[in-house]
C-alpha cells in the first residue's frame, strides 16, 4: 500500500465504503481502486497491488474483517495488503456469505462457491446485479428488472420494467429495488410491484445495515420507514450525493460523489 499520490482527486467520487476494524475505513473512488484511511488520519493510502490493470469496483464488502471487491474483472479479496483473486473471473457486481457458502451476482447469472470452486447456480441468461437468498425465496435484481425463484416450487416470477434493478432490501416486510433510472419499486403485497418517483430525487441504490434499510440518493441519505402502510423516507443528511453507507454502533460512514467519506453520528 501507498500513500495516494493523487490526494485530491480521492477526496470525492466514491462508490462505497465499508468500515472494517475498530478504526479502519476502506473506500472505493470511482475507477482507482481501492483506499484505505484510519478514521484520526486525514490521508487516504491506496491498495491496488494484485487488482488488474483498469479494474472498476462496483461495491465492498467485508466477512470476518476481510475485504472483498466486486469488480469488472471479477471478484477479489485483500490479505495482508495484497488482493487475490477468488477464481470468479467474469464481471461481479455482488457479493454475500451465507456460513460456509459464498453467492456471487454477476454479469452471467448468480454464482456460488463452497470452498475453492465457483459454479452456476442460476439464470446465466441475467445480470445479477443484488440479490436476497430468503427462506422461502430467492430475489434477484437483474437488467430487466426482479426475478423471483420460490424454493418450494420451483417456479420463476418475472417482473420486467425496462429498467436494470440495481439493488434490493426487505423493508417492514415488503422487498423493494432501486432501479438504474433513480426510481424505487416497493412490492404492493399482491403478488406485484408499485413504481415510485420521489419528486426529483435520484435512488442510487437502497442498502441494509443492522437491520435498518438506507436509500442513497442524489439528495441525501434516508432511511427506509413506514408511515401506516406506506413506505416512507426520513431524511438523515441532506445536500450531498450519497452512493453507499456502513455503520457501526456509533456512527455512520456514508460515500458521496464530490464531498469525500462523512461521519455521521448515529441516532
Amino acid at each position: 500500500m501507498q500513500v495516494s499520490a493523487n490526494a485530491g482527486g480521492l477526496v470525492f467520487h466514491f462508490s462505497s465504503v465499508k468500515k472494517m476494524s475498530s478504526d479502519l475505513l476502506a473506500a472505493a473512488p470511482l475507477g482507482q481502486g481501492v483506499v484505505y484511511k484510519r478514521q484520526i488520519d486525514s490521508e487516504w493510502t491506496e491498495s491496488n497491488e494484485g487488482l488488474p490493470h483498469q479494474t472498476h469496483i462496483n461495491r465492498l464488502q467485508v466477512y470476518v474483517d476481510r475485504l472483498y471487491a466486486c469488480s469488472n474483472k471479477g471478484l477479489f479479496y485483500n490479505e495482508d495488503g495484497l488482493w487475490n483473486s477468488t477464481e470468479l473471473a467474469v464481471g461481479c457486481y455482488q457479493y454475500k456469505e451465507f456460513g460456509e457458502v459464498g453467492l456471487a451476482g454477476t454479469s452471467c447469472g448468480l454464482w456460488f462457491t463452497e470452498g475453492a470452486e465457483w459454479h452456476l447456480m442460476m439464470r446465466s441468461d441475467l445480470i445479477v446485479y443484488d440479490f436476497l437468498y430468503l427462506p422461502q425465496y430467492v430475489v434477484l435484481g437483474t437488467n430487466e428488472g426482479i426475478s423471483i425463484l420460490d424454493r418450494l416450487t420451483t417456479t420463476w416470477m418475472n417482473f420486467k420494467y425496462g429498467s436494470a434493478v440495481t439493488s434490493l432490501a426487505v423493508s417492514h416486510g415488503r422487498i423493494i429495488g432501486a432501479t438504474e433510472h433513480g426510481d424505487l419499486l416497493v412490492g404492493n403485497q399482491r403478488g406485484g410491484f408499485e413504481r415510485y418517483r420521489m419528486g426529483n430525487t435520484f435512488i442510487f441504490s437502497v442498502v441494509t445495515r443492522d437491520d435498518e434499510v438506507y436509500a442513497c440518493s442524489d439528495r441525501g441519505l434516508y432511511r427506509v420507514s413506514r408511515i401506516g402502510n406506506q413506505i416512507s423516507l426520513m431524511a438523515l443528511k441532506i445536500g450531498v450525493q450519497v452512493t453507499d453507507v456502513d455503520v457501526d454502533d456509533q456512527h455512520l460512514y456514508i460515500a458521496t460523489l464530490f464531498e469525500g467519506v462523512q461521519q455521521l453520528e448515529r441516532s
